[in-house]
């Protein structure tokens, strides 16, 4: 399974004995990402640089590409944003998963 995690830092809310084929966080910490066991990859983004209409800025997270991942997850994230809207519209849209 191929597991796209918003909001990634030193923990995982999958359980450690799921075995994951590919696992990249994207979140604001480098260092606390570094910390988590579960990521294969990590990827430092503003989740708040989002223009309405236009989408995430990130380079990073947009060279991803589409039909990639099994399941793309947040938690204890979204109440940080500041425009959600446009984070799902990328999930949903630009990376081509249905939420």
């Amino acid at each position: 399974m191929r597991v796209l995690e918003f909001g990634a830092a030193e923990d995982s809310y999958l359980p450690e004995s799921l075995v994951l084929a590919r696992h990249v966080g994207v979140g604001a910490n480098k260092g606390l990402m570094n910390k988590n066991p579960s990521l294969s990859e990590v990827i430092v983004a503003d989740l708040n640089d989002a223009t309405p209409g236009e989408g995430l800025k990130s380079s990073d997270i947009l060279s991803l590409g589409d039909n990639v991942f099994d399941v793309i997850l947040m938690a204890n994230t979204v109440e940080f944003l500041t425009s959600p809207t446009e984070l799902f519209r990328y999930v949903s849209l630009d990376l081509h998963f249905r939420v």
